[in-house]
């Protein structure tokens, strides 16, 4: 016969048990996360519930038993399949003796409890009601669900659904039976109104060895950030010999964190490397990192770098932007660096942004300096500080088949130590008159660049005027076709557009070779600048012009007007010399310009090719190549191919480069990742940079292994080959230690499209 009892709870009765999801960092609960397990971790099927009452008290207790009775003095005894139900949470026993004077019940062989996504099983189970405590003793076991996790422990307490507490305490998210790491702990401690837990005399061990030991610990117990180790990494490479980097993560509050990292090497030293980030509606975002390298042994001296970058909007209409990097010598990107595009790094800059943002008009206030690190560039090309530059602009939204008038000024004091400096004033307004249909556009505009000096200039210059100024008139016309077509291609409706376009710009010759070169430049030729309105970029020079140009571009967009494909092409048509320079070229006379064209396709979801070229027809060569090719069939796989030629008046600077990356699965649990830059000079074909490596995931755990191989310097001149050598070697636990290391990030830097698995 078997019994059934309901009465309102008085207190905790069953157990809610959390365990350590994560030893540091986010807690690991994604599905993907443990595709590799299969189906090693199933919990116990846990009987069905008997359906409530309903409106019944979720906090009511619910015991059935096959058999019970009353022994003496308020103590009942039930046995046979003993079942306690409390809202989701369920317990199982041979045998239960419920004391009510003393508000104890006691569960006894082969207990077992289930709650969603927990489950434990013990010899023994005690609940002290009137305490709201229960004991879980002797021998538990446990098993968490949504963190893959199960352990032992040899009692757990849970004080009320607040505090849990555990001895003696085994845990791994590894498949039962396949512990290839686990932790161990004397004393666990899980407080669930702050969601951490705390461990003392803890040690990791991984492959039956002994690694780590932490008197004391903790750990967040949800997805939360939480403070604690980050993954370590290993290596070695030729600046820094033998190296190990250790992250500590400090989860400061909700809007900001910080990170302090120690890097031991061999050759050098111990560097120590701090992070401080933060977000808030307050403060603004930003960052301010720094590295400290006492006393370096290969450079025979301290060693210092600092970076901070910070952007904050005070109001709807004030906002700013700082950008200040530092370091302590030319040598330390080069030497302490991480990567092929930080070592080769020219320039550091530093910069404040101050922006207004008014109606139709905005403002900028800028001081922005530069910290050159190449030795080979010259003073003289070496960038102007800007103590300060004010930018005035209108932005208005331009009106058609109206007048639109727009105003450019710019106020800029011009420093350096050894050339000339001073103030430029430009003004820039303009007029345009847009005309657009659905078929096409005609913009005609006229505008005026009135530029004024004020300059201190150096003994050499001293013959020429100090307070020099330019007014140059431009006029220009901009129109286009827009047509369509129904096209198939291979069984698939698509549109074709053709899209002619026409530009023609009229700006008469003004002499200005007795004007400084503070900022002016003449920038990459591209499709882009077939339709500018001044060849040179800055301001101390205005490209005289009488010239047309002609481009065609082409698309082809899907049912939902999604871009599959689009090709441009285009030249420009002199209508005579160019006479205006920068004071090292000569008399452009040519009649057309390079031709410029680009390409963009994903004719698949896979595949994506990105393209773009430069071609002399004079000459009867290309200038400028770009080729990129992506092949990505799913998140685990990605081939990219590029090749890039810029060539140089100096064929000795001409870049000519391959770079191959691939990141692709060999097998179930391996994936290879690799790279591979080459310089195709004339005098010389070599390695820039070259890496491989191997990733393995199983179940509940990760490694990951890079040998790298790269050259030091801009890559350019060949009688200053220095190549650095390395290896670098990580280890993550799933479920343990998470987040942050510097492998991930250089994998995710050199590969496009790489994705990290663990």
């Amino acid at each position: 016969m078997r019994r059934n009892e309901s009465r309102p709870s008085t207190g905790c009765l069953l157990l809610a048990f959390t365990a350590p999801a994560v030893f540091a960092g986010a807690a690991i609960g994604a599905d993907d996360d443990w595709l590799q397990c299969g189906p090693g971790f199933l919990i116990p099927e846990r009987p069905a519930l008997e359906a409530p009452e309903s409106g019944a008290d979720p906090g009511t207790i619910h015991l059935s038993a096959d058999e019970a009775e009353a022994v003496e003095d308020g103590i009942s005894r039930f046995s046979g399949s003993v079942t306690v139900e409390q809202g989701s949470r369920q317990i199982r026993s041979d045998e239960l003796v419920y004391d009510q004077s003393e508000e104890v019940i006691e569960a006894k062989g082969s207990v077992r409890f289930w709650d969603e996504g927990v489950y434990v099983a013990s010899d023994g189970a005690r609940s002290e009601i009137g305490e709201d405590v229960v004991t879980f003793a002797p021998a538990a076991s446990f098993m968490l669900e949504s963190e893959h996790g199960h352990g032992d422990a040899a009692e757990v307490r849970a004080f009320g659904s607040e505090r849990i507490t555990a001895t003696d305490v085994t845990y791994t998210t590894c498949n039962p039976g396949e512990p290839d790491w686990r932790i161990t702990a004397r004393e666990v401690e899980i407080d669930r109104v702050e969601d951490v837990g705390t461990a003392r005399d803890t040690w990791l061990e991984f492959k039956g060895q002994r690694v780590f030991h932490f008197p004391w610990i903790s750990f967040p117990l949800s997805d939360r950030r939480k403070s604690g180790f980050l993954t370590p990494t290993f290596g070695t490479s030729g600046p820094g010999g033998a190296e190990v980097t250790l992250p500590y993560y400090f989860n400061l509050a909700p809007d900001h964190d910080a990170t302090l990292t120690a890097r031991a090497m061999s050759s050098r030293g111990v560097q120590a490397q701090g992070e401080f980030r933060f977000l808030s509606r307050a403060y603004g975002s930003g960052r301010l990192a720094a590295q400290h390298l006492p006393h370096d042994s290969k450079f025979d001296g301290d060693r210092t770098a600092f970076d901070l970058r910070h952007r904050h909007r005070w109001t709807d209409r004030w906002s700013t932007d700082i950008r200040f990097e530092w370091v302590s010598d030319r040598e330390y990107l080069e030497d302490l660096g991480a990567n092929l595009s930080q070592n080769s790094r020219s320039h550091l800059p530093r910069r404040f942004d101050a922006t207004y943002r008014g109606d139709g008009w905005d403002a900028r206030l800028r001081l922005q300096d530069f910290m050159t690190l190449d030795r080979t560039i010259k003073p003289e090309d070496r960038p102007y500080a800007r103590l300060p530059q004010i930018t005035v602009r209108t932005n208005r939204p331009q009106k058609n088949r109206a007048p639109n008038f727009e105003l450019k000024a710019e106020a800029t004091y011009f420093d350096d130590d050894s050339r000339t400096t001073g103030t430029r004033v430009d003004l820039q307004p303009s007029l345009t008159w847009p005309n657009r249909t659905a078929g096409g556009f005609v913009t005609p505009k006229a505008a005026l660049h009135v530029t004024g000096y004020r300059l201190n200039r150096t003994d050499t210059e001293a013959a020429l005027d100090d307070d020099p100024s330019r007014v140059v008139p431009s006029l220009s016309l901009d129109g286009g076709l827009f047509l369509d077509r129904p096209v198939t291609l291979s069984g698939t409706p698509l549109v074709q557009t053709i899209e002619p376009r026409v530009y023609y710009l009229l700006v008469p010759h003004e002499r200005q070779d007795h004007l400084p070169r503070f900022d002016t430049v003449r920038p990459t030729f591209s499709f882009a600048q077939l339709f500018r309105e001044n060849r040179y970029t800055g301001r101390d020079r205005i490209g005289d012009a009488n010239q047309v140009t002609f481009a065609l571009t082409s698309r082809l967009l899907d049912d939902r007007r999604i871009e599959r494909a689009s090709a441009s092409v285009g030249q420009i048509r002199y209508l005579r010399d160019r006479r205006v320079t920068l004071g090292d070229e000569e008399t452009e006379t040519g009649r057309a310009s390079d031709f410029v064209a680009e390409i963009e396709a994903r004719p698949t979801r896979d595949w994506r090719l990105r393209a773009g070229l430069q071609y002399d027809s004079g000459a009867g060569r290309t200038e400028r190549n770009v080729l990129n090719l992506r092949y990505r069939p799913d998140p685990r796989s990605v081939v990219n191919a590029q090749y890039r030629l810029v060539r140089n008046v100096d064929p000795a600077r001409t870049i000519e480069q391959t770079d191959l990356s691939f990141a692709w699965p060999i097998g179930t649990n391996w994936r290879a990742v690799g790279r591979w830059l080459y310089a195709l000079n004339e005098d010389s074909n070599r390695t820039l940079e070259a890496f491989g490596g191997m990733e393995y995931e199983s179940c509940c755990w990760g490694f990951r292994m890079v040998v790298r191989r790269f050259r030091r310097g801009d890559g350019l001149d060949a009688a200053e080959d220095d190549y650095s050598n390395g290896v670098f070697l990580q280890l993550e636990l799933k479920g343990l230690t998470g987040g942050g290391n510097r492998t991930e990030a250089f994998l995710t830097r050199s590969i496009p499209g790489y994705e990290n698995e663990f």
